[in-house]
């Protein structure tokens, strides 16, 4: 009997958790993910399969020989930015929208530390809290409220 319960108890356990984890996918499973980024379309489900695949192609072998004429520069993201645009169809368009994502992140990463500082001393749960409400005090998109 000893025995018995320990054994029920992580057999039901063991039953839960793989009921739980295979649960049926949303309404919303189709959406971007969480950080609202958006995952390309198999060039399959293109108007034009062949164009896509060519495009695709294009842009990886832009993104290689940025990556290898970048590797040793002390500011990588700039190289980076630059050496892909330059071979891009609108340079200029290419480098302005580099920009924009470069402000953004920074601006990301300037909130992230402000709640980690403001979350100084905090380990544990206590932590997960305290980032948690920092993230709902800047508001939703990242955009300080005023």
């Amino acid at each position: 009997m000893n025995r018995l319960i320990p054994a029920l108890a992580a057999a039901c356990f063991s039953l839960a958790a793989a009921t739980s984890m295979a649960q049926s996918p949303s309404a919303d499973a189709g959406k971007a993910p969480m950080g609202g980024h958006h995952r390309m379309k198999p060039c399959s489900q293109e108007a034009d399969p062949a164009k896509c695949e060519a495009d695709r192609k294009e842009k990886r072998a832009r993104m290689a020989a940025a990556r290898e004429a970048c590797k040793d520069k002390p500011d990588r993201r700039g190289c980076m930015s630059e050496q892909y645009c330059a071979k891009s169809q609108d340079p200029a368009k290419c480098q302005a929208q580099a920009r924009e994502h470069r402000a953004k992140m920074s601006k990301r990463m300037d909130e992230r530390q402000a709640a980690h500082e403001a979350c100084t001393g905090k380990r544990g749960d206590e932590l997960q809290t305290c980032l948690h409400a920092q993230h709902k005090k800047s508001g939703p998109g990242g955009a300080t409220p005023k």
